[in-house]
């Protein structure tokens, strides 16, 4: 009877550890891709200032101890999908500081597809990301990442945008 309570805490315990193993894997191969993603921004030198097959813009606010910027990315014209995307401002170390994102660390996907929207299955018309800067005027650096619809080949498109505050006035 020893034998068998033994052999079932044993299994019980050697269970228990699988999905703690498979979880923090998982955290680990995001947390590369995003510092990936980071570091492709970093040393990317031919950077666009429209999108060929999306819309693509930013815009800045003032909030409490600095301003906040977001990128909009929407209409697209081609489907895409697995989208990810990353902003960041030069010279801020993203090893301590969360960078704009979207896509990478979320368990949901997210597919553009023109002309589609099913939130629920993650076909979205847009996407926002945004973060925190302690200047009103600031220059980004964005990564948009996606798949083709059977997910066989990434594309990626790298923009220079400027995100400027504009003193809370209408245009």
């Amino acid at each position: 009877m020893k034998k068998l309570l033994n052999l079932l805490l044993s299994l019980f315990c050697l269970s228990a550890c699988v999905p703690t193993i498979a979880t923090e894997t998982a955290k680990d191969d995001t947390l590369i891709r995003y510092l990936d993603m980071v570091e492709l921004l970093n040393t990317y030198s031919d950077f666009e200032s429209e999108g060929e097959y999306f819309d693509i813009s930013t815009d800045v606010a003032a909030i409490d101890g600095g301003y906040r910027y977001y990128v909009f990315i929407d209409n697209p014209r081609i489907a895409m999908y697995d989208v990810e995307a990353l902003a960041i401002e030069k010279d801020v170390d993203y090893q301590t500081h969360m960078a704009a994102n979207v896509g990478i660390f979320e368990s949901e996907e997210y597919h553009m597809v023109p002309n589609q929207s099913d939130a629920e299955l993650g076909y979205v018309s847009g996407l926002s990301i945004s973060a925190t800067s302690d200047h009103p005027d600031i220059t980004l650096y964005i990564l948009v990442q996606w798949k083709n619809a059977n997910r066989s080949e990434t594309y990626r498109q790298y923009f220079e945008l400027p995100a400027v505050y504009d003193g809370g006035q209408d245009e």
